[in-house]
């Protein structure tokens, strides 16, 4: 199997660009990004579009939630209960809940994440040191059930038909952390090796972004950035975290003492990092001081212009939770009470009926 990670070129009018940009040097032939040394920009958000999601008795979703949609409109899955997959139109209406977890008929054993296609809905299952994809259409009939032989937290599909599986830092049971393979479950790759010296702390993350350029990866130990294409991993971005990054140190730590050591210190993660033809969102988290501040870095890469704005529970929290990117927009997650502290005048529609304890609401942002 392949080890190599081919890094991406930029063309060379690209590089004179990004080269006159203070916050973005070169490092061994590569994009370094400064996080936390590029200017706050005071200007918010545009909000094009709210969707509050309906709220019923049944339904009643909290903070963290996996959400995909297709024609069909929004799956979404609470990541606190991770009991089934709720079904809203894309008004959000609640059409109801479908593929529950549990031991009865037609009921899932688990689900670590799923996907929306074209055709459906395919969901990531993990048994023990196995993963299996089971693949519904949009009546939700069960259509196939793929094995392979790799123990998964997150998945995407790749436009040929190949899924990539990330394993994450999960040692002795993944060696090697991210895994393409085709249709069939053979493994044609795989990248990033668990190589270090103790154990570390395990992480549960979605580390995939899908837009229509391309699959975009990132994961909570590493600086780097990635994109994936067919069946290789290409070396995008790093990210200079400054005080945050995870010392050498942490590494010859066992789990316990790593933790104690970079939460002291404080430490930042990539939460999201995706593209389209003219730009990059990069967000990190940076958590120090008991508390953690999401920093969204959009980068135009025509002009190597850098807008940074900073979220958290105390600042914009409305804007603390990012889905990814949908319909060309920003999709956040965010809670009723916060979208009614809103300044009405930023909202499309001033007058929204809305209960502070409703399910969140859907903002869709301007990229």
């Amino acid at each position: 199997m392949k080890q190599q990670i081919f890094k991406y070129i930029y063309i060379g009018i690209l590089y004179v660009f990004f080269s006159c940009n203070e916050k973005i040097h070169q490092k061994d032939g590569m994009f370094l990004i400064d996080v936390v040394g590029s200017n706050v920009s005071k200007q918010p958000y545009l909000i094009k579009k709210l969707v509050p999601l309906e709220t019923r008795a049944d339904n009643l979703l909290k903070e963290y939630l996996l959400i995909q949609s297709n024609e069909k409109g929004f799956f979404i899955m609470d990541k606190e209960k991770e009991d089934a997959i709720y079904h809203f139109d894309r008004n959000g209406k609640y059409i109801g809940k479908i593929l529950g977890v549990g031991e009865g008929p037609d009921m899932l054993p688990n689900i670590h994440d799923f996907i929306a296609t074209d055709q459906g809905l395919e969901v990531l299952i993990g048994k023990g040191e196995k993963s299996e994809i089971w693949v519904y259409d949009h009546e939700l009939r069960l259509v196939e059930e793929k094995e392979f032989v790799y123990a998964a937290d997150t998945f995407a599909k790749l436009p040929n038909g190949y899924y990539v599986l990330y394993g994450g830092y999960n040692k002795p049971i993944v060696m090697q952390r991210l895994a393409i393979f085709d249709p069939l479950g053979n493994k044609l790759e795989e990248y990033l090796p668990n190589d270090y010296k103790n154990d570390v702390l395990p992480v549960g993350e979605r580390n995939f972004n899908v837009t229509e350029q391309g699959i975009f990866f990132h994961e909570f130990y590493n600086p780097e950035l990635f994109e994936i294409r067919e069946s290789e991993l290409v070396q995008k971005y790093e990210l200079d975290l400054g005080k945050y990054a995870i010392p050498e140190q942490y590494w010859e730590l066992d789990w316990m003492q790593g933790f104690e050591l970079i939460n002291s210190n404080g430490f930042g993660f990539v939460s999201h990092y995706f593209e389209n033809e003219e730009k990059a969102f990069i967000g990190v988290n940076i958590q120090a001081d008991q508390q953690i501040k999401n920093h969204q870095i959009i980068l135009d890469k025509r002009t190597s212009k850098i807008t940074k704005r900073i979220t958290g529970q105390n600042d914009h929290p409305a804007f603390s939770q990012l889905v990814g990117l949908m319909d060309g927009h920003l999709l956040f997650v965010a809670q009723a009470a916060d979208v009614l502290n809103l300044d009405r005048n930023r909202l499309p529609e001033p007058e929204i009926k809305l209960n502070k304890d409703d399910n969140p609401v859907l903002l869709f942002v301007e990229f």
